[in-house]
This record gives structure tokens, sequence and C-alpha cells, in this order.
């Protein structure tokens, strides 16, 4: 069982990540680090902190594209994406770019 809980707080997160507290909140409002603000107190989701330090953490102006998140989701479960999936997409879009919408 992990010492920590599954929401952090300021101190819990910096602790976490055995960085300072303040160090924490720079990040946060500089958009580097999830965190919400929940009755005047940051609080933060342990497994954002965890994808964050693995790299896997974007922030939500970056969000992942169809195509990432079928990726993942596909590297996550262990199972082959179908070739005919791959094709429907790709001529989607080749629909779109050729033709947009006014």
């Amino acid at each position: 069982m992990s010492e920590y809980p599954e929401i952090l707080t300021l101190a819990q997160a910096a602790a976490l990540l055995q960085v300072s507290e303040r160090t924490i909140h720079r990040m946060v409002k500089r958009g580097e680090m999830p965190g919400m603000r929940i009755g005047g107190q940051w609080r933060f989701d342990r497994e954002q902190i965890k994808a964050l330090v693995r790299g896997e953490w974007r922030p939500a102006e970056e969000p992942l594209t169809q195509e990432e998140l079928v990726e993942r989701e596909t590297l996550r479960l262990g199972v082959d994406r179908p070739e005919t999936l791959q094709e429907m997409q790709r001529a989607a879009r080749k629909r779109l770019e050729e033709d947009p919408a006014d």
C-alpha cells in the first residue's frame, strides 16, 4: 500500500517529488504540472504526478490527438489495432484535407 493518498496536498506532492512547495506552486502556475485549486487549496492527482515524472503528462493546452490516444491505449492493453481502423482513419483525414468544411 502506498504511503500517499490518491489525492495529494501541496506538501504531499512536494514530498513525493522531493522538491519544495514553492517549486510545485511555480510549476503549476506555469502549466508544467497538473494541479487544481479546491476550496482555496491546491490538490494533485497522484497518478498524474507519476505520469509527469514518466514524461507521459501533457498540459491541457496540448490534448492528445485521436491517433495518439488510440496508440497509447493499444500499447497499454497490449492488443493490435485492426488495420481496417487505421485505413478508415487515414481515409477520413484525407477527405477532410481535400474538402474542408466552409
